[in-house]
């Protein structure tokens, strides 16, 4: 007897048979291996494949049917299919299995009625069986109402309608329709029945009710219907809005949003419109929370994430949407690492520090059980910035309203101080709110000194500057705040609007730098706040001085764009006309001196008293200094020498002065504005008694007697000026008004 015989019916023995070609023991054997618990049908299938393959498909063939038979007794039908068909694959030839296989696959898949009728049709007599398998198969992933793909539209297809007996599927590509028979089949390619792109089309209904009964499950949908397991905010936004609408959608997100981030299965990246992404294994989503704080670069990178998450919880218990939406321990240790980054922070950045420190309190008020905090700690922490303005530059806006609250909540009695240093620097968005908080917790003395600080220097504040203006013309409590200033006047804020885009107007002609022109393009855009309308107030209300000072304001401001210059120009022109002509007044003539005959005529006898005395008996000394010899050390000679030198200059610019000279006449005099040749009678701001002021020419001057030169400077102030009008001389402390009460011909 061979080993053979001797061995019981083993796995390696029933393969040693088959390929001995031993088959009629192999078939003595085969119903005792397939009661054997040591091994499966599928390990045993292969043995009768090497039968089929040893050209013994008639022997291969019994073995095979039995496999099929057994399976179908002890595990059922679905896997007699299952057995059946691998048994095609192992045995291409074995016709003796198609009986089997049509029976299987019609109680596999009662519901398919075209299935019989397909069998007949596409399971050959003859030939390859396996091939046939796979035609069928694709059969029956394309039933009615199942997708497809197909390269030749762009669309994905459902199945409408099987025809059996000629095996055609009927497919629908949107509003276009296509034929498929046994030959062209295997071009479509089938997808799942929750394939989102087909369910867009041709099932929106359905998702429209998984849209509102689970938008996690939606956003899974169409993730897994995505080649790269990823859709964008956007995308997801478009198939949303295309089932539900505009409205729809944002009541969607509100629920949805929250839901998304906390899925263990979903990746959602961070912003306003992230991105979605289906994760490999479940991360809930408390634990990706602390992981990204744990390693996050740096301390307000860390801060930010507490930040993130309160400002969550929050969002959620105000949309009613907070189901379990807080977890004490995470919130545990957000709020401890709060305070410990603020305890690192303190030396290098204070700032950072009071941010540490605020969103620590802001867990703890929420009940957490963290470390209770130390109600001086904002005040030393302040006492530790120099300049509390760089709160605005060193945190987020986010953040920096957070320390601004923790602030006030932690230091009642001085929070306004610090609320107005920061207004000093913050951007526009913040101006509003930081402002209307001062107003409503009574730190107006505060917010008065900024605000007038912020005139006074406009381009160290140019955002409070622009808000200011723009404020002062709106409406509510800021605008009305504004108004009730005295020491902010309407045409102090817009000399200070002026001063401003001259400023930043210059530098960005200078510099050319991008950080310059944005500064620039917003000031514009706060000066011409509601169409320019109350520029053109103040010229309405302007009088003829005033509009002459405006005039040079418009055309030498580096900062005003041309069209607004022009429209400003314009809208002057059209008021004071006549400030426009071109004429220019004595005062303003550097080609002529003006002064009277008296002062004319004492300006010559001075002229000849140098040059028929002085400069003779300067020659005279001169003569007498050098009959002392050795003029290179005669000091008197030297001395002589000089004064003939000063002498004769003088005399030169006197001559040169005479020939400019033109005498005050009465009709120069005798305007209704001062000049050169007027007498004034004025009062000074705060005075009970009236002066007189005579403006004459520069060799008619008596100070005092108040007859001053009309070139000097205190002069100049007067000239051009009309009765009514105020006059202002010097700056700061030092200047002083006086109202024109009369004015007259001097001459």
């Amino acid at each position: 007897m061979t080993d053979i015989d001797s061995e019981g019916p083993s796995l390696i023995k029933l393969g040693k048979l088959a390929n001995t070609k031993a088959f009629d023991k192999l078939e003595s054997l085969w119903d005792e291996a397939l009661d054997s618990d040591d091994y499966t049908w599928n390990e045993l299938l292969p043995v009768a494949g090497q039968v089929g393959r040893q050209k013994a498909v008639d022997r291969a063939e019994p073995l095979m049917v039995a496999l099929v038979e057994w399976v179908e007794k002890k595990e059922g039908t679905q896997a007699a299919l299952v057995a059946v068909l691998e048994a095609a694959t192992q045995l291409p030839q074995g016709t003796s299995l198609l009986g089997q296989m049509k029976r299987l696959y019609i109680s596999a898949f009662p519901d398919f009625l075209e299935l019989p009728d397909l069998l007949e049709l596409l399971l050959p007599g003859q030939g390859d069986l396996a091939a046939a398998v796979k035609i069928i198969d694709l059969y029956l992933k394309l039933q009615p109402g199942a997708f497809a793909l197909e390269n030749t539209f762009l669309v994905p297809g459902v199945v409408e309608e099987v025809d059996g007996e000629k095996g055609l599927l009927s497919l629908r590509f949107d509003d276009r329709h296509a034929q498929y028979g046994p030959a062209t089949v295997t071009k479509l390619r089938p997808r799942p029945a929750d394939y989102f792109p087909a369910m867009m089309l041709y099932q929106p209904d359905t998702l429209r009710t998984l849209a509102d009964e689970d938008p996690v499950a939606l956003v899974k949908t169409a993730l897994r219907s995505n080649r790269e397991g990823r859709i964008m905010y956007k995308e997801l936004k478009g198939h949303v809005t295309g089932l539900l609408g505009d409205k729809g959608w944002k009541s969607w997100w509100a629920t949805a949003k929250p839901a998304l981030k906390r899925d263990a299965m979903i990746g959602m990246s961070a912003g306003s419109q992230p991105s979605f992404r289906l994760l490999r294994q479940a991360d809930k989503f408390e634990t990706r929370l602390r992981r990204e704080f744990d390693f996050a670069k740096t301390p307000l990178a860390k801060l930010q994430k507490v930040m993130g998450y309160l400002d969550e919880i929050a969002r959620e218990e105000k949309n009613g949407t907070c189901q379990g939406c807080v977890d004490d321990e995470l919130l545990v240790h957000f709020g401890n690492g709060a305070a410990k980054v603020a305890v690192a922070a303190l030396k290098e950045s204070p700032s950072l520090a009071l941010a540490g420190l605020a969103l620590h309190a802001e867990v703890a008020a929420r009940g957490a059980a963290v470390a209770r905090p130390n109600p001086r700690a904002a005040a030393q922490v302040v006492g530790r910035i120099d300049d509390l303005g760089t709160l605005a530059q060193d945190l987020p806006e986010a953040l920096l309203q957070r320390v601004l609250v923790y602030i006030q909540q932690a230091m009642p009695e001085d929070w306004g101080t610090v609320w107005a240093a920061v207004l000093l620097r913050v951007g526009k968005r913040l101006c509003d709110s930081i402002t209307r908080g001062l107003i409503d917790g009574g730190q107006t003395e505060a917010l008065t000194a900024a605000l007038v600080k912020t005139c006074e220097h406009p381009t160290s504040s140019p955002d409070l500057m622009g808000w200011m203006w723009r404020s002062r013309f709106s409406s509510g409590a800021a605008s009305k705040y504004l108004h009730g200033l005295d020491e902010l006047p309407e045409s102090r804020m817009a000399d200070a609007m002026f001063n401003l885009l001259d400023s930043i107007g210059h530098l960005y002609g200078m510099s050319l730098e991008e950080k310059h022109l944005k500064v620039l393009e917003s000031a514009r855009a706060a000066l011409t706040t509601q169409h320019n309308k109350p520029l053109l107030g103040l010229i309405d209300q302007a009088d003829r001085r005033e509009a002459q000072r405006l005039k040079a304001v418009f055309e030498n401001n580096h900062g005003l764009s041309p069209a607004q210059r022009t429209q400003l120009l314009g809208y002057l022109r059209s008021r004071f006309a006549e400030i426009f002509v071109e004429v220019t007044r004595e005062w303003e003539d550097a080609g002529a001196i003006y002064t009277t005959e008296a002062g004319l005529r004492t300006y010559h006898e001075a002229l000849n008293h140098i040059i028929e005395e002085e400069i003779p008996e300067v020659a005279r000394q001169i003569g007498e200094a050098a009959s002392f010899g050795e003029l290179s050390e005669n000091a008197e000679y030297t001395a002589a020498l000089e004064k003939r030198d000063q002498l004769a200059s003088r005399a030169t610019r006197m001559k040169n002065e005479l020939e400019l000279a033109k005498v005050i006449n009465h009709e120069m005099a005798g305007g209704d504005f001062v000049n050169a040749g007027t007498r004034v009678t004025v009062r000074e701001s705060g005075a009970d008694t009236d002066d007189v002021y005579t403006f004459l020419g520069p060799w008619d001057t008596d100070v005092e007697n108040k007859v001053l030169n009309y070139q000097a400077p205190l002069a100049m102030a007067f000239m051009g000026a009309k009765v009514g009008d105020i006059v202002t001389y010097g700056e700061g402390d030092e200047a002083r008004s006086w109202e024109i009460l009369k004015i007259e011909a001097a001459v």
